[in-house]
């Protein structure tokens, strides 16, 4: 099965990345971003400092975040950065 590919659309001003990828509802899966493969958490508090991950944001997507750090500094992400479903 050839893997879903989206992109970064939209990067908040606390350096969230909104992907173009609806959430899964059943099993998460990972993503592959900025050479980083993300895994999923349902809140900041449950990754360590400094961990990257992603979760369903309000709209429904999925939202690569850093627990108490920037995502998109940390992974070198901007807007139309590919993301890869892993």
């Amino acid at each position: 099965m050839p893997a879903e590919l989206a992109e970064v659309i939209y990067i908040d001003h606390y350096g969230n990345a909104m992907t173009g990828f609806e959430a899964p509802a059943d099993a998460a899966p990972r993503f592959r971003v900025g050479g980083h493969l993300v895994e999923h958490a349902e809140t900041f508090s449950r990754v360590p400092e400094g961990t990257p991950f992603w979760y369903r944001n309000s709209l429904g997507l999925v939202e690569i975040a850093v627990n108490r750090g920037r995502a998109d500094r940390l992974l070198g992400l901007e807007v139309g950065t590919p993301v890869i479903r892993a």
